[in-house]
């Protein structure tokens, strides 16, 4: 069964159009949401919070490459399912090292591979999901 957005919303009485735009900023914003519950010395995955929402791990990257907020919303928390820890992007310059030391002065554990530990893994989906 396909799920069908609304497609009108009510504004000061006055009835428009919800646009794509609309749409994903909304969707954004729960990323958001998500990778801020994201604790203090632990990760999660694109995959992780793609599963929770029905989305594409590859749309959640590209999201979280646009976070303009990169403290508060701490997209450096989210990892490739293959526990590497991808790129993080700041001054519009993507920087692996940035991302790991960010990672390192919150606690999160690296095993002699430079792959993130398992134990600081979150699994979202049994967390929210299922």
């Amino acid at each position: 069964m396909k799920k069908v957005p609304i497609a009108i919303r009510v504004h000061n009485e006055n009835l428009s159009l919800i646009t794509e735009n609309d749409v994903k900023e909304v969707i954004a914003e729960i990323i958001y949401a998500l990778v801020q519950l994201i604790p203090l010395g632990f990760v999660t995955t694109y995959g992780e919070i793609a599963k929770v929402l029905g989305l594409s791990p590859r749309y959640v990257g590209k999201v979280l490459s646009t976070n303009r907020k990169p403290i508060v919303i701490p997209c450096h928390r989210v990892i490739m399912s293959n526990r590497d820890i991808g790129s993080y992007t700041i001054n519009e310059r993507k920087s692996r090292y940035f991302k790991r030391r960010l990672l390192e002065l919150e606690n999160v554990k690296f095993t002699s591979k430079g792959k993130v530990s398992k134990e600081c893994i979150i699994k979202l989906f049994d967390v929210f999901g299922g």
